[in-house]
């Protein structure tokens, strides 16, 4: 299992817009096999459950997701996207992950 944080990365660049578009668009020039549309549904489906600031995937899921990161042709090159992009590609397992949790100082 690996566990992937959704951290947003300044105003335009939202974790969880940017891989539900990821996951939603097909390679350039290419279309998606029924096979396919059911493997991403899939993860679209725990992404939408998720409330908190991360999501975990089974293997199999991550591995899905690890392909179209490394097949899909991004517009840009900024930084902040280049972050969340680092957070997909390192995922790691749940007990392995710390995310931090705001506390309030009252």
């Amino acid at each position: 299992m690996k566990r992937v944080l959704l951290r947003d990365r300044g105003p335009l660049f939202k974790a969880r817009e940017v891989i539900t578009t990821m996951i939603e668009m097909p390679p350039p020039g290419q279309g998606l096999s029924y096979q396919e549309i059911r493997k991403r549904d899939r993860l679209l489906n725990v992404l939408e459950k998720s409330n908190e600031d991360y999501f975990d995937l089974e293997d199999s899921d991550y591995e899905v997701l690890k392909k179209i990161l490394d097949a899909f042709q991004f517009a840009t090159a900024k930084r902040e996207l280049r972050l969340i992009l680092d957070d997909i590609a390192n995922a790691k397992a749940p007990e392995e992950t710390t995310t931090l949790k705001a506390v309030s100082s009252a």
